[in-house]
């Protein structure tokens, strides 16, 4: 072999090597954002899935900083929304304080004259009334209670009966939009729990919250298995340690067993 021949397979062999070593970078380098934005979402979980979901087919869920960017806004977001639901329910709470201390009479005059005493009118006061009885009287769990008082409100004028099926539903939560809430409202008719009408019933969402709940049976029988095989192994560890009557000995008596 020449020397020009082996030069040329020495630069051939060393240009091979750095590209193979580029590619392993390039693995070790999706790795660590892979492990990057899997610690963003340690905290977060539900907010990553939705993120891969909502963005799928694009570049975003690989984008670490895009990523972290929506993370922090959503946590922002929902602080302000919590923020926003303990005002109104403030709200509430001092108009009903007043409607407790003054008569009939003078009621009736500070409903008319709302809006010149407050920033709102007196249907909006009314609303807000109305949902501070309802999170204070327990029919809607304070931590249940959306962001939204418009939103809030649609949830104290179901019946007890759509109310149940709400809860069947999931519908009684912080983040449930108000059209959802109104759509339950046209389903499910006031005096039961029958749907008003079959051709109504959203089939898809039926649908996803089947799947979503198959997915959530499967978690849990995977983890109740794990349990079950935790538990059989702590067994085979106790067993010869149990005494005739069935007691288990301090560990002074159990030896140098380790479990």
């Amino acid at each position: 072999m020449s020397a020009a021949a082996g030069k040329r397979s020495r630069s051939a062999l060393k240009a091979f090597l750095e590209t193979d070593n580029d590619g392993a970078a390039e693995v070790a380098v999706a790795d660590l954002r892979a492990a990057d934005l899997q610690s963003l979402g340690a905290d977060d979980p539900v907010a990553l899935q939705a993120i891969r979901e909502v963005f799928a087919g694009t570049g975003l869920p690989d984008d670490q900083e895009k990523v972290r960017r929506i993370l922090r806004a959503r946590s922002e977001i929902q602080k302000e929304w919590g923020d926003a639901r303990d005002s109104f329910l403030a709200i509430g709470r001092a108009l009903i304080a007043l409607e407790n201390i003054l008569t009939k009479a003078e009621f009736a005059q500070l409903r008319h004259g709302t809006e010149r005493l407050f920033p709102f009118s007196d249907a909006t006061a009314t609303q807000l009334r109305q949902i501070a009885r309802a999170v204070d009287g327990g029919r809607i769990p304070v931590e249940a209670c959306p962001g939204s008082y418009g939103t809030a409100y649609q949830i104290t004028l179901l019946t007890e009966p759509q109310l149940r099926v709400a809860w069947e539903r999931g519908l009684i939560r912080p983040d449930v939009t108000r059209r959802e809430i109104m759509q339950l409202r046209r389903e499910v008719s006031a005096d039961n729990v029958e749907p008003s009408s079959v051709g109504r019933l959203d089939r898809s969402k039926l649908r996803e919250e089947r799947v979503r709940m198959s997915e959530r049976r499967a978690r849990l029988a995977k983890e109740l298995a794990s349990i079950d095989h935790r538990i059989a192994q702590l067994d085979e560890l106790l067993l010869p340690i149990i005494d005739s009557e069935g007691r288990v000995p301090s560990d002074n008596v159990a030896g140098d067993r380790r479990i």
